[in-house]
């Protein structure tokens, strides 16, 4: 019984409740940390998750805009492919008509300078048929016997005549050429009403679609790192010792403060009995 009894003193109580409360202290920061480093995983799952998830969504939009992108380009590279191909063909029909304008140009230079030389000719042949047949009048009158007066008369009634063909000529010659010169204005005119009758065709201007950018990665923020520890301080300790002095101090006996004082007491009352008798 004294044994089993020892066990229950308050020392061995302070020991006691001191080691409980280390072990108490060690399991609550120990959950404590084990809890917020469960919470700074989970949360770095989830912005690992978000980031990503973030990437995936740019990136699908991204490749959205890029096949819109080709396409628009695809369509504006054809609508200037083909607005070139216009003007090259407006080119082609202007210098078609250009070249047949120039060359009914020509054959009216061509026609009217035939013409001018024709009449002229015919003018010259007049008057050298004048002279002809004042030179042949003259030789059958002279073969006739007449001479003298009747000669140079019929000469110059010739001469007169050619004279006066010769001005006409003259005259006429210069309506001639004024009326050349007239419809070759004309001429020259008509051709470049036709030469300008085609333009040239001006495409019109595309401008490219622009190229949607990459998406730039989007960024994690991870939680910072909790700084819970699992092993004990000394604060814990302090507070554990605290604890376990303060248990010993409620489990003591009330009277084992005086206890001394008395046995000291009654040891010199019975010495001073003893010395009486």
């Amino acid at each position: 019984m004294q044994a089993l009894s020892s066990l229950f003193t308050p020392e061995a109580g302070g020991i006691i409740n001191f080691g409980m409360n280390i072990m108490g202290a060690a399991a609550s920061k120990s959950a404590t940390a084990i809890e917020s480093w469960r919470k700074w995983e989970a949360d770095s799952i989830r912005a690992i998750r978000q980031s990503t998830a973030t990437n995936k969504a740019n990136y699908r939009a991204y490749q959205v805009d890029m096949t819109n992108w080709l396409s628009k380009s695809k369509y504006t590279a054809e609508l200037r492919q083909y607005e070139n191909q216009l003007a090259t063909d407006r080119a082609k029909l202007k210098t078609e008509t250009s070249i047949n304008a120039m060359e009914a140009l020509g054959k009216k230079y061509a026609d009217l300078d035939a013409r001018y030389y024709e009449e002229e000719a015919s003018d010259t042949i007049k008057l050298e048929s004048l002279r002809t047949k004042a030179i042949a009048d003259g030789v059958k009158v002279i073969a006739s016997g007449q001479a003298g007066r009747s000669v140079e008369r019929i000469s110059n009634t010739y001469h007169q005549q050619w004279l006066q063909n010769a001005s006409n000529r003259q005259i006429t010659r210069n309506f001639r050429i004024g009326d050349k010169l007239s419809a070759m204005q004309a001429a020259n005119a008509d051709a470049m009403n036709k030469t300008n009758s085609v333009t040239l065709y001006n495409p019109r201007p595309y401008n490219d679609p622009v190229q949607p950018l990459a998406p730039m990665p989007a960024e994690t923020y991870l939680p910072k790192q909790p700084k819970v520890s699992g092993g004990l301080s000394l604060v814990d300790v302090a507070g554990a010792a605290v604890g376990a002095y303060n248990t010993y101090m409620e489990m003591r006996p009330p009277d084992m403060g005086g206890g001394g004082g008395n046995e000291s007491q009654d040891e010199s009352g019975g010495d001073e009995g003893g010395s009486e008798e």
